[in-house]
């Protein structure tokens, strides 16, 4: 495979530790010629570059310290790209902030170290440059300036060095320095699910198309299928390279060039994202903790826009206050992200706030909620899932994710995604949760459900007959049919049934007849109601088994039919009627008859017909047959031909 990347070096044999150094630092304070004098590779490969002495895209080296091998990542230092300084300090593991002792701090070494806070990097080494051009006083001074830049900051206590990178006076402090801090870093584990943030794209003749990046966590083979983010089609890994060295596999904590196969359809570019098939999904919506610099110079504002800078990615930005109306500088709140476009993200992850003109940096913050389908109304419990989402350890984090998927469960990489957990230690949490009772199966279902989300469907569930008690007042409540279907809506079909009898046993509803209700319902009905009503029971006993129908009800022959409906719907709740079919209904005592009839027939001669029931019943066809397929449809009474037999169950 040719050479993927302009900037390559020797491999390092024995090299068993791999780190992201990111420079950082105003322009023209010496970065590139810094990283150029530990390297020997000169990051600005742009004839532009080279003819303005200005970097402007993103360099790449290798530098080798002992048995750590580090991708350096030299970033431009003019304020008019800040945001190509972002993405290449995304998913660094430490910083080399260079400040010239002819010029010391400056308005871009303030700012890029704000993003290097705001981009949760806690490491860093400061290299004081340029010392040769003025006098030791002057360095002292500038070394006294970093100090305080960095003072209260996450790497406050960073070693700063002195060095000039033209005579070569202190590098080799500077890179015991580097490799000394390094051993701080967090080893991120390499068989997690793969990320890299898109950064360059090119095409190699004969080859197609290439992408580099800094993998951000996992590694990634030849032959691997990814997905490119935000487009979400898949493309296989073709060939691999790290600073010019090909290979089977990279690591996370490498830079990498990637040599991929597409279907031609979807071309990844700057800003795109690969990942691991499932591990991430791109939204229009997430939920954060937002900061406000303390440099910034006006407030945050609720509903204001601005310019998102995520991984490798630019996009414009409304930012929505879920506490007060603005957030004064240094502070920060819990917000809501509206991007006008879908960005991958997950859980844990930073980003950076530009102003709506991309002028300045204001603010930035850490995702906890990657993916959100709509805001709940009530507030005071969505702050309260942030939290947890925030401040929770990891048992916490993944029984929140799975309370809010409700029942439909997320795949093992969904829920790493979205509570920030690793592969590996999935399962354990998982058993852990289901041993603490927050992980239950639910019976008859063979799912496992978090028991917050079952109360919250059952607070749900409430509301919702409530609603319906309140408009029909004098209903026995919803068929239990209607209650099923809106279960299955919710949770699943499969999961609809076992829930309604979870419901019904803890009391959050109970049965009234064919119906559902509240336990404290009971229908209101006038007294000219109870009096119809027990007249309409009185007919249809004394009717036997040749019961009138609603429109031949002598009780009603004046009465509203929609009234008379509603008294029968009432008395088939309550047990007093049976619903034989859609039009015939049966006084319930007629049915216990109508039962031990059929039995005693069937009994007595091994089974029964139609005409044997008739005459047994001193009834019509008209009527003996809905009798008998009501029976049938009970299950208490098998039909085989023109006869009825006795059900395994009949006799209950």
């Amino acid at each position: 495979m040719p050479t993927l990347d302009t900037t390559t070096v020797q491999r390092v044999a024995g090299t068993s530790t791999y780190r992201l150094l990111g420079t950082a630092g105003h322009i023209d304070h010496g970065k590139t010629l810094l990283v150029k004098a530990l390297t020997g590779v000169d990051t600005d490969r742009l004839p532009e570059e080279r003819l303005r002495g200005m970097t402007i895209e993103l360099g790449f080296a290798k530098l080798a310290v002992g048995d750590t091998c580090f991708g350096v990542v030299d970033v431009p230092g003019h304020e008019r790209f800040v945001r190509t300084m972002v993405a290449g300090a995304t998913g660094i593991d430490m910083a080399l902030i260079v400040v010239a002792a002819d010029d010391s701090v400056m308005p871009q070494t303030v700012e890029h170290v704000e993003i290097l806070q705001l981009l949760g990097v806690n490491l860093a080494v400061a290299a004081v440059t340029k010392i040769d051009m003025v006098g030791s006083d002057m360095v002292d001074l500038v070394v006294e300036d970093v100090r305080s830049l960095l003072a209260g900051r996450p790497f406050e206590n960073a070693p700063i060095c002195r060095v000039s990178s033209t005579t070569g006076e202190g590098l080799e402090a500077l890179r015991a320095a580097i490799l000394a801090e390094s051993r701080r870093a967090y080893n991120r584990p390499c068989d997690s699910p793969f990320r890299m943030a898109v950064d360059r794209v090119f095409t190699v003749r004969g080859r197609g198309t290439v992408v580099t990046g800094s993998i951000l966590r996992g590694s990634v083979s030849i032959s691997d299928v990814l997905e490119i983010w935000p487009e979400g089609r898949t493309c296989r890994v073709r060939g691999l390279e790290t600073h010019g060295n090909a290979g089977p596999t990279i690591l996370c904590g490498q830079r990498a060039a990637i040599n991929l196969t597409t279907d031609g359809r979807t071309t990844p570019r700057r800003g795109s994202e690969l990942a691991t098939p499932g591990y991430v999904q791109p939204s229009r919506v997430m939920d954060v903790r937002l900061h406000c610099l303390s440099s910034s110079e006006r407030p945050i504002r609720s509903a204001s826009v601005a310019r998102l800078e995520i991984g490798t990615r630019d996009a414009r930005v409304r930012m929505v206050l879920y506490e007060g109306g603005q957030i004064e500088p240094g502070r920060s709140a819990l917000a809501q992200l509206r991007l006008g476009e879908s960005v991958p993200a997950a859980h844990g992850q930073r980003f950076i706030i530009r102003n709506e003109g991309a002028a300045r940096t204001i603010g930035g913050g850490v995702i906890l909620r990657p993916f959100v389908r709509r805001r709940e109304r009530d507030i005071g419990a969505l702050l309260a899932v942030l939290r947890f989402l925030e401040s929770g350890d990891d048992e916490a984090r993944v029984a929140q994710v799975l309370r809010m998927a409700g029942f439909a469960r997320p795949s093992d990489l969904q829920i790493c995604a979205l509570a920030g957990v690793e592969l590996a230690d999935l399962e354990r949490i998982l058993d852990r949760l289901r041993a603490q009772q927050q992980w239950v199966l639910l019976a008859d279902a063979g799912v496992c459900v978090v028991p917050d989300a079952i109360d919250d469907l059952g607070k749900r569930l409430a509301k919702w007959l409530e609603r319906h008690h309140g408009a029909h007042a004098d209903e026995p409540g919803r068929k239990v049919d209607s209650v099923v279907g809106w279960l299955g809506r919710v949770a699943g079909q499969s999961l609809a049934r076992p829930l309604l009898d979870r419901f019904l046993e803890n009391g959050v509803v109970k049965r009234f007849g064919s119906f559902v209700c509240l336990p404290g319902f009971a229908p209101r009905l006038t007294g000219s109601d109870e009096k119809m009503l027990a007249a309409i029971l009185d007919e249809m006993r004394t009717a036997g088994f040749q019961p009138p129908s609603l429109d031949t009800l002598s009780t009603g022959a004046n009465a509203d039919r929609k009234r008379l409906q509603r008294l029968s719907t009432l008395a088939a709740a309550l047990g007093e009627l049976k619903q034989i079919d859609a039009d015939l209904c049966l006084h319930a005592d007629n049915e216990r008859r109508l039962r031990e009839t059929v039995a005693e027939l069937i009994r007595r001669n091994g089974r029964t017909s139609v005409s044997e029931v008739r005459e047994a019943l001193g009834s019509s066809r008209k009527y003996v047959v809905p009798f008998l397929e009501y029976l049938d449809r009970i299950g208490f009474t098998r039909r085989n031909g023109d006869y009825r037999t006795l059900a395994d169950d009949g006799e209950q």
